[in-house]
């Protein structure tokens, strides 16, 4: 095949993986005991690992091939940088890979694949409410779905969560006076993270973390979060009781105690809200999604649990967790540490078990979630420049961004066909742009390695 035909390949087949994931029957998260065990093995999203007769990169060539980039000044000098061969596991490239640094949002493939193991990729998070006729008293109780929406649309929605309450034989009925409160307790602890600043929400970068949101808990006009994103779900979802011709007193926090369950609605499979969260590097997504893996494994989601939920999963792969703290899901925090040897291990196992199988019932969304260089998500608008263009449509990575900090991470098809894994992180970055380019320079010098 030539190399414009593997690109157009390539974005299909992950196109088509993404289609796919949406329109699996699936079980959900309401009422269950314990998390369902993931089920049913998706198609490759990458081409295998071994291409026949695709010969390795000489690792001398290699290293000085990417020494240009690597070693410019804008990088700064704290650099940590591997590229590995995953049909063979061999460690093509290695620049102090062992070293914990701060990754920025390359996290969110740690949240995703643990979040991934824990509940399944086929997983509709379903969003509740319970009704207590003695106290006349509707509970609306968060799941931890990131993607609720106000209006009818694909996936979960409050409209239709109102409507199921009007039409449910057990509800409250049109016309009666009810009482409304909001169920959060799926998650607990802080609601900003351990290194973040105070004003994410405020410039929208993050809301505070809850289980229960709706619309991104963005408020209305503009980028800045709700403050308390449960309260504005719950008044939204109390107008549209209103709407529909039941008298609703104001929300208040309360549990479901007594009260049964009358309506649900659904998100669309995890596959997807993990692909969306990786591709468009949504930080609200990634927080609620790594609540909810903590949630899953330790009964509730917080910060602590999260991060023990990534521990616990990279362990069950056979990575090491020696040199990893994380304070969050998202990457936002300066004090989480990553070496990044572990996102390319990561990156690594999941190339080979979308080939084998071997633990393709789970991960295979974090390759076709991966942005597409010069294409999708936070590379769309990245190597279009003369050193990196030729990457273009060839590189698929997470990228990651603090100040002083720039990282890249992901996989790349080099000019012989072989599939090779990266990960570069800088954490003395002296200029943005500049750093993003070299690093897309970088991993284009992977995509037209000979390399021998």
């Amino acid at each position: 095949m030539s190399r414009a035909g593997r690109t157009r390949g390539w974005i299909g087949i992950a196109a088509v993986a993404c289609l796919g994931a949406a329109l699996i029957a699936s079980p959900s998260l309401a009422g269950a005991e314990t998390p369902p065990a993931p089920s049913g093995v998706a198609g490759p999203v990458l081409e295998p690992a071994s291409p026949e007769g695709a010969p390795t990169p000489d690792p001398a060539v290699l290293a000085e091939l990417l020494a240009p980039s690597l070693d410019a000044a804008p990088l700064g000098g704290d650099l940590g940088a591997v590229v590995f061969d995953p049909a063979t596991g061999v460690l093509l490239y290695n620049d102090d890979g062992d070293i914990p640094r701060t990754p920025g949002s390359v996290v969110k493939i740690l949240t995703a694949v643990s979040v991934l193991q824990a509940i399944g990729p086929s997983t509709r998070i379903v969003t509740t409410a319970h009704y207590d006729p003695a106290t006349s008293t509707i509970v609306l109780v968060g799941a931890g779905d990131p993607s609720l929406s106000s209006m009818s649309a694909e996936g979960s929605s409050l409209a239709v969560l109102a409507d199921g309450v009007l039409a449910a034989a057990d509800g409250p009925g049109a016309g009666a006076s009810v009482q409304l409160a909001y169920d959060t307790s799926l998650f607990s602890g802080p609601v900003l993270g351990s290194g973040w600043s105070a004003d994410y929400p405020v410039t929208g970068v993050a809301a505070p973390v809850s289980p229960l949101v709706v619309d991104d808990a963005r408020i209305p006009g503009g980028e800045a979060r709700q403050p308390d994103p449960a309260l504005a779900a719950a008044t939204v979802f109390a107008d549209l009781l209103t709407q529909r011709g039941l008298s609703v007193g104001a929300p208040q926090p309360g549990r479901v105690g007594a009260a049964r369950q009358i309506a649900a609605t659904e998100s669309v499979p995890l596959s997807a809200l993990v692909q969306r969260m990786l591709t468009d590097s949504n930080n609200d997504y990634a927080e609620i999604l790594g609540h909810l893996a903590g949630a899953s494994r330790f009964g509730s989601g917080s910060f602590e649990t999260g991060a023990q939920a990534v521990t616990a999963t990279l362990t069950s792969m056979g990575i090491s967790t020696t040199g990893i703290t994380l304070f969050d899901g998202s990457g936002l925090s300066v004090d989480n540490r990553v070496p990044v040897r572990v996102f390319a291990q990561v990156l690594a196992a999941m190339t080979r078990a979308s080939a084998s199988g071997e633990q393709g019932g789970w991960g295979w969304p974090v390759l076709g979630g991966l942005p597409i260089a010069g294409v999708t998500g936070t590379l769309a608008d990245r190597f279009y420049g003369a050193s990196s263009y030729a990457g273009a449509g060839f590189v698929h990575a997470k990228t990651g961004t603090l100040t002083g900090v720039s990282s890249l991470a992901g996989t790349v098809v080099d000019r012989d066909g072989r599939l090779l894994v990266f990960a570069f992180t800088s954490n003395s970055v002296t200029d943005i742009y500049d750093a993003r380019a070299l690093l897309d320079n970088a991993a284009t010098v992977l995509a037209l390695c000979g390399c021998r």
